[in-house]
């Protein structure tokens, strides 16, 4: 399968909805009955996860698959049920799909890592920390307001601009996971 271009789209940032919890749940079940057997593990992760943040309305989901390589015999499937290929290209170590609206609008990005990526833990551990540290969720929020008020119309540059704090956070929730788990 061939990975589609990537374009340009308007995006908008929101307040924090539980709604979205509500659309995770409808798609994971798509999902899982795509997968079967072959997802390991269906997640909510992305700013859409954590309550009192700032995202764009856009669901991220992370499914980790048994193997990477089978799901390319998943995207019939898949593509039937909204979900549109971007490539592994698009994100390198995973295979991503996509839902838009017929407009453009994103509504999910689909993560898709085979078992043991580290990536897996990443995702897991920047969601689980912003969720019980404020004062970086704070942090995370500001400076994401901040560049969406500078470029609102330039996702490119809103994205490039957040990246030193996103990483830094980052960091931040791999150390607070693996002390986590030595004190367990």
């Amino acid at each position: 399968m061939e990975r589609k271009p990537k374009q340009h789209r308007a995006y908008t940032l929101e307040t924090y909805n539980p709604k979205w919890a509500e659309g995770f749940e409808k798609r994971a079940e798509k999902l899982k009955t795509i997968f079967g057997d072959e997802a390991i593990d269906i997640q909510h992760v992305g700013s859409t996860s954590i309550p009192g943040i700032v995202a764009k309305p856009q669901i991220d989901i992370l499914v980790v698959v048994k193997e990477l390589s089978h799901v390319q015999s998943f995207s019939s499937a898949l593509e039937s049920a909204g979900f549109a290929y971007m490539g592994a290209n698009y994100i390198p170590t995973e295979e991503y799909f996509v839902e838009d609206t017929p407009d453009g609008k994103r509504l999910a990005s689909i993560h898709i890592l085979e078992q043991g990526n580290p990536k897996i833990n990443s995702y897991i551990n920047f969601r689980d920390y912003l969720r019980v540290n404020e004062e970086d969720r704070a942090l995370y929020v500001a400076t994401k307001t901040a560049l969406y008020q500078q470029h609102g119309d330039s996702y490119a540059n809103y994205d490039a601009g957040k990246k030193e704090v996103l990483e830094a956070i980052k960091s931040r929730a791999n150390q607070w996971a693996q002390e986590r788990s030595q004190n367990i």
